[in-house]
């Protein structure tokens, strides 16, 4: 009970100083850009990257200053590029997969609305949308994950930041029908970047899955993610008539039941083509 306890209080540490740093960075946008910040491209990516850093702040104070283990054990060390672009193409093809399906079955039809496209808002938009995926994934996936997973083991770690991955969107999944079954995509979608963390030892190929999947989806092609907006242009390449009960409706390709079949996918790919490395040594001291 002792270690647990001490788990629990650095977790909380950890949850702590992140709430406090991010309560400061949206506090900090409200004074300078008003309460409608968020719709203005440039404070959000300021917002964006601001949240990352409240995130990484925490992560890196916690493995230094507390556990007093080297920062080569936080999930981003040394860099892996390969690793980064690897899981980009693999969370691009993982939501292509889906939305083929749709084309196929007449759910769906290639429609292409370009007249406000613009490579700047595109760009903005992929890099909004890169620093979002950090933070989420070193929330979930990075002091806590650590913690459980030296401590309790993986299985223990993924099912309880899981839990927290999927009660972060609690907002959308509570939109009836089609919230349901985005909580099932964003479940498995979580089982699946848990293993690419726990496969490789760093953050870069859970990192690369979830900026492929939401870049594609909101940037590139103007769907909802999660029933949120992630494109800055207005544009959009498809229509989708079907039932929303298939298709997601508002919700975007993930809040319908064949967008379940990406995250099935993802989790065996990632299953099937990473060899399991090392676990990462937590306990090492500093030098």
């Amino acid at each position: 009970m002792k270690k647990i306890g001490v788990s629990v209080l650095k977790i909380l540490g950890f949850l702590g100083l992140w709430t406090a740093l991010t309560a400061a960075a949206i506090l900090s946008a409200v004074a300078f850009g008003g309460e409608d910040f968020y719709d203005i491209p440039e404070m959000r990516i300021g917002v964006e990257i601001a949240l990352t850093f409240a995130v990484l702040i925490p992560l890196i104070v916690m493995a230094l200053f507390v556990d007093k283990r080297p920062l080569t054990t936080i999930g981003f060390g040394p860099p892996r590029l390969v690793d980064l672009l690897t899981g980009t193409l693999i969370g691009a093809l993982i939501f292509a997969v889906p939305l083929g399906v749709l084309v196929a079955i007449g759910a769906a039809k290639v429609e292409p609305d370009l007249a406000s496209f613009a490579a700047g808002a595109l760009a903005l938009a992929l890099i909004t949308c890169f620093f979002n995926v950090v933070t989420q994934e070193v929330l979930v996936r990075s002091y806590m994950f650590q913690e459980l997973w030296s401590k309790y083991g993986a299985w223990v770690a993924t099912g309880v930041t899981t839990g927290l991955f999927v009660a972060m969107h609690a907002g959308a999944l509570m939109q009836g029908t089609q919230g349901l079954i985005a909580g099932v995509n964003i479940f498995i979608a979580s089982l699946m970047l848990s293993l690419a963390y726990v496969r490789t030892g760093q953050l870069w190929l859970a990192i690369g899955i979830h900026l492929g999947w939401n870049g594609l989806q909101g940037p590139v092609l103007g769907i909802n993610v999660t029933g949120t907006d992630l494109a800055f242009g207005g544009w959009s390449v498809f229509s989708f008539n079907g039932d929303p009960l298939l298709t997601g409706g508002a919700m975007g390709v993930e809040g319908g039941l064949v967008g379940l079949i990406g995250p099935v996918i993802g989790l065996a790919i990632v299953a099937f083509a990473f060899k399991q490395q090392p676990q990462p040594n937590f306990a090492a001291a500093m030098k």
